[in-house]
């Protein structure tokens, strides 16, 4: 039996919710599949709200982090750059809504509706923003993600297969790309 430590609960609950979906699992059952008991778990983590978070959280990253930093080599302008960028994280956002969606849910209860967490997921998107268009106004760039949260924040997926996402994305761009300089 493996030792029981953070990164093993996360690893066995990140399983769980993918195989029998986050309304089915709770820290009883994460502890009877590591071998303990839920009070084991609480060593650990605070309690189930603190688990899901970082469970979401590590998630995020983890899809993230396939994404970025954002490779800036192939694109000529700002404006390209912010464009793909947006693209990209859209795009990555609906994937995961349609293939993920366990996981996706979870993200949705306890990143989209915790405060702290929500900041912090969108203080990551305004850095790695920044970081790949050169634009250094964070007020801007907080602008610019807001234009486009429509394709990329949980609240909205459900709606995301009832509209032909992509011309709607270009529509909103036209409106935001004459606000970018270069």
């Amino acid at each position: 039996m493996k030792t029981l430590s953070r990164e093993l609960i996360l690893e066995t609950a990140h399983r769980m919710v993918v195989e029998h979906g986050m309304e089915k699992v709770n820290l009883s059952k994460v502890g009877s599949e590591l071998g303990t008991t839920h009070a084991a778990i609480y060593k650990y983590f605070s309690g189930k709200e603190e688990l899901w978070t970082e469970l979401s959280l590590s998630w995020l990253d983890h899809e993230l982090a396939r994404l970025f930093p954002f490779d800036t080599d192939k694109y000529s302008s700002k404006k390209e750059i912010v464009h793909e960028w947006l693209w990209v994280l859209s795009q990555s956002k609906y994937e995961a809504y349609e293939s993920k969606l366990e996981m996706f849910k979870l993200y949705t209860a306890y990143i989209d509706r915790n405060p702290a967490a929500l900041t912090r997921h969108i203080g990551d998107l305004v850095g790695s923003l920044k970081e790949a268009s050169g634009i250094e106004d964070i007020g801007r760039l907080s602008a610019i993600l807001l234009a486009f949260s429509y394709f990329s924040a949980p609240a909205y997926a459900d709606n995301w297969k009832y509209m032909d996402f992509k011309s709607e994305f270009e529509a909103v761009w036209k409106l935001i790309e004459a606000g970018i300089e270069g």
